[in-house]
């Protein structure tokens, strides 16, 4: 019988790493109705925003690009040099800042969804399903949090790349030799770089399931991944490559759009139908996301279970208790199941 996934001790287990991958999978199966419609309620509205925001600043660039191209005159002057008479040209920088707070808005939804879900599914009883009011609950209380994390991210990044400019530039004014030295030092910013993401790709899991702070959650991220870090570098690599494959359907009709601007191709050149395959390609980036955040979940799990063996408590604490048929989370029972008596 599969594994429905709707208690503790389904979650907390040691798994090899195709068993994690297939956790993933077999979790999304078996909660795809109600995690789906949690989805469509949080993260689908801004993640049409998203699309929204990223179509208008692309139509004026491929409309650009395409007038550049056409190599078309218009009296005296190039389509390059001729105003713009699409309603869309004027919000390219308007467009891009749209996108841009809609997409983190819409990251911040999406971990806030999944991981709302799972917490939700660990802490109430088997039989309670899971709805976007019980997720909301969950996100509802960490949502400030989120958002601080976010500023401190952002905070971190733009330090280090400032501080990896500004070190360049004074390794330039010093002589060739610096300049040859910050060159080499640039694999090593990198190394470092990838080595804590992958540390830090553990922090939303810790974070949501573990309820610390900021700082005990870091802490607990380089914890948990001692002698895990390569494990999870490759869990990250071949789900990364997964859910990219999956989501190359969504990339197609931008594509498709930005060769029609470019060619100038009767249909494809549509400024709406610009703004709809943006919004395609953005609610099933979002979408498709959920799979590396189950992933990671599981590996949180699993390192969690390795270390501390939280599941094996769960099932010795369940010894003699009596045995809760959960509900069907689709709604539908599978060939598998013998249904409720």
């Amino acid at each position: 019988m599969k594994n429905t996934y709707t208690t503790p001790a389904d979650f907390w287990k040691e798994r090899d790493f195709g068993a994690k991958i297939s956790a993933t999978f077999e979790f999304i199966s078996a909660h795809w109705r109600p995690l789906g419609k949690c989805l469509l309620y949080f993260v689908l509205p801004c993640a049409l925003l998203m699309g929204i925001g990223l179509g208008l600043f692309t139509n004026s660039m491929y409309n650009q690009m395409g007038g550049a191209m056409g190599g078309r005159t218009t009296g005296w002057h190039s389509t390059v040099d001729a105003p713009n008479t699409s309603p869309f040209s004027s919000f390219n920088i308007g467009g891009m800042a749209v996108g841009m707070v809609a997409t983190m808005l819409s990251f911040l939804l999406l971990v806030g969804t999944v991981y709302g879900y799972l917490r939700a599914r660990l802490h109430l009883p088997a039989t309670t399903p899971i709805t976007p009011a019980v997720v909301w609950a969950e996100i509802k209380g960490r949502m400030g949090k989120m958002l601080l994390i976010i500023v401190l991210v952002g905070v971190a990044y733009m330090a280090v790349v400032l501080g990896a400019v500004g070190l360049f530039a004074l390794f330039a004014r010093n002589g060739g030799d610096s300049v040859w030295s910050a060159l080499l030092g640039m694999p090593l910013l990198f190394s470092l770089v990838v080595y804590l993401a992958i540390v830090l790709s553990l922090f939303f899991p810790v974070l949501w399931l573990e309820d610390g702070n900021v700082f005990t959650t870091v802490a607990r991220c380089f914890q948990l991944i001692k002698g895990q870090w390569w494990a999870t570098f490759g869990l990250l690599a071949v789900i990364g490559i997964i859910q990219g494959a999956m989501s190359i359907v969504f990339v197609i009709p931008q594509y498709a759009v930005m060769i029609g601007k470019m060619l100038h191709v009767p249909g494809l050149s549509s400024d709406v139908l610009g703004l709809i395959a943006q919004c395609i390609y953005a609610v099933g980036i979002m979408f498709t996301y959920t799979i590396p955040l189950l992933a990671v979940a599981f590996q949180y799990f699993h390192l969690a279970e390795q270390k501390e063996g939280w599941g094996l408590r769960l099932l010795v604490d369940a010894l003699g208790q009596p045995q809760v048929i959960p509900v069907a989370q689709s709604g539908h029972y599978r060939p598998d199941e013998e249904g409720e008596y």
